[in-house]
């Protein structure tokens, strides 16, 4: 295992976060709920503060899908 103590901070960490976004974490948990599948092509576009962009995705495998489910029921699902 690695640092517990880094791990608290981590948790704290994410539970700002979902005070700050709350909506947000609610779309994703959506998605997972609805559109998580194998063969899925998650797609994200990121626009920093001067308005330039970067754009990737990914196909999702049964693996990918497991993986985030895992993850969203590790933090909470919300």
């Amino acid at each position: 295992m690695k640092n517990p103590a880094k791990l608290l901070q981590l948790k704290k960490q994410y539970e700002a976060f979902r005070e700050r976004h709350p909506k947000f974490l609610r779309y994703l948990a959506y998605i997972t709920d609805h559109y998580m599948e194998e063969g899925a092509v998650m797609d994200v576009t990121v626009t920093d503060a001067q308005g330039k962009s970067l754009h990737g995705n990914a196909k999702l495998t049964a693996e990918d899908v497991a993986f985030l489910r895992e993850v969203r029921r590790l933090i909470g699902g919300d």
